[in-house]
């Protein structure tokens, strides 16, 4: 390729919404930066996802708001249903009230945005194959053309947002940065966008993005039910990674044929993936490198959405990369402060959710029902739990759920142990060490927050 520069001071694997984001704030600050996606360039953007994205990121960003051919439609937020779907939750804030985005034009805005922000050098259809170092220190990106070849890009810093599967995660040196996730903590998800016509099929709850929790028709993770406009909806599953070969017909029998009563209708796209459904990875960053999105499993643990977290994570490594190239110093110590803008932020609340997540997946159809339709859990008590970790219920509202759980006092007490614990863990996230050196004694209490769960949760199952 003739004019192939082969030093930056940021490369950025993976032009997705968080490369793009990442990419743009580094050349809006004028470093040298290449940006590399194995996409060709028309199609970066085109990805199984449930487009939702809220409000507030953009404001955060200080970027435009999904208009035109780019937004499908605006939401108020997300219901949570209990498997008979008698009774839901509303899970109401701004990162998740907002738009459904048209994937394609939205993440085309964002790449061209970046491009147009003084990007030096894109590279599409371009396969990122190795890391590249100089001693411990990533310093770039071994790669394979479009046409072949094989050549070294050097980088003073490199953000990996290349997806769930990066192969450069697999190949960081590193104790701090977890290489493998476990298949416990993803799961495998099949989706169509269906058009029909109004006329023959009315879409429900047009304002809301409904999450449904079911264990028979969906085990180990839920259906989802999007709307797209008033003629078409993104409808899926997700479940165990066990049930490999058998998630498409999980689909077309409890997800297909329940929601879409009408012959005439038109598959617009259709495919499957894995999503991580977890906690951030125990550090974000090494030395020379940072993980931003699916790469670094920064993916709400309850619905999958992982738009607005990796648009966040792609500022956040932005910034700490400008700083660490002013000040000359690409070390872990130097990029920390990544890690910590992460797990203080959403890293809190994800973690949060995850310890739900691992609850709700355990608990039966029965016991899901009566929890939801007997308010023993309610959307209100999760995001604030989640997103502040300082939720205390009031003495008569604790009565009220004594009195309406008596029937079911093991599951009560259950949930209540889950709030504790919820708590917990997103106080200790909140106080994520600003030092590296305090981070192994801050695991160490994480992991044991997480154990407590994972032991009540095998008592369960047992």
């Amino acid at each position: 390729m003739e004019n192939l520069n082969n030093n930056f001071d940021v490369i950025v694997v993976g032009a997705g919404t968080g490369g793009s984001v990442a990419a743009r704030f580094v050349a809006e600050k004028g470093l040298k930066v290449c940006l590399i996606d194995r996409k060709a360039k028309k199609d970066i953007g085109n990805k199984i996802c449930g487009d939702a994205v809220g409000t507030e990121i953009f404001d955060f960003l200080k970027i435009n708001h999904p208009k035109n051919e780019e937004l499908s439609c605006r939401i108020k937020g997300a219901k949570l249903y209990s498997p008979d779907q008698k009774k839901s939750i509303d899970l109401t804030d701004p990162k998740q009230a907002g738009y459904i985005i048209n994937r394609l034009e939205f993440g085309q805005r964002l790449l061209n945005e970046a491009i147009n922000s003084g990007v030096d050098q894109f590279l599409d259809k371009t396969l990122a194959l190795d890391l590249l170092y100089d001693k411990n220190i990533v310093n770039g990106v071994k790669v394979k053309l479009n046409s072949g070849d094989k050549v070294d890009l050097r980088s003073n810093i490199l953000i990996d947002a290349s997806g769930f599967y990066s192969p450069l995660r697999k190949k960081v040196r590193s104790i701090l940065v977890e290489k493998e996730i476990s298949k416990d903590d993803s799961i495998l998800c099949y989706r169509e966008i269906v058009k029909f016509s109004p006329h023959d099929l009315k879409i429900k709850n047009p304002d809301y993005i409904s999450i449904i929790l079911n264990q028979d028709k969906a085990p180990g993770g839920y259906i989802w039910y999007f709307p797209k406009n008033e003629s078409s909806v993104n409808i899926g599953l997700g479940t165990f990674m066990n049930l490999k070969g058998k998630v498409k017909d999980l689909y077309h029998q409890n997800v297909f044929n329940e929601f879409i009563k009408t012959s005439k209708y038109e598959i617009i796209s259709s495919g499957g993936g894995v999503v991580p459904v977890r906690r951030p990875l125990w550090s974000c960053t090494d030395n020379g490198i940072m993980f931003v999105g699916d790469s670094a499993c920064q993916v709400n643990p309850l619905h999958g959405g992982g738009i607005d977290p990796s648009m966040r994570a792609g500022l956040y490594a932005a910034n700490t990369a400008i700083n660490a190239v002013e000040k000359g110093n690409y070390s872990v110590k130097s990029l920390w402060n990544y890690n910590h803008k992460v797990m203080t932020s959403f890293g809190a609340e994800f973690a949060s959710l995850d310890l739900l997540r691992m609850t709700l997946q355990i608990l039966p159809n029965e016991d899901l029902n009566f929890a939801l339709e007997q308010d023993l859990l309610s959307g209100e008590e999760i995001l604030e739990i989640s997103s502040t970790g300082e939720f205390q219920l009031p003495v008569l509202n604790l009565v009220t759920k004594a009195l309406k759980g008596i029937s079911k006092p093991n599951l009560l007490l259950d949930l209540n142990y889950l709030r504790i614990r919820m708590n917990e863990i997103s106080k200790l996230y909140k106080n994520f060490p600003i030092n590296i050196e305090n981070f192994e004694e801050w695991k160490r209490q994480a992991i044991q927050v997480y154990d407590k769960i994972k032991n009540v949760n095998k008592y369960k199952k047992s």
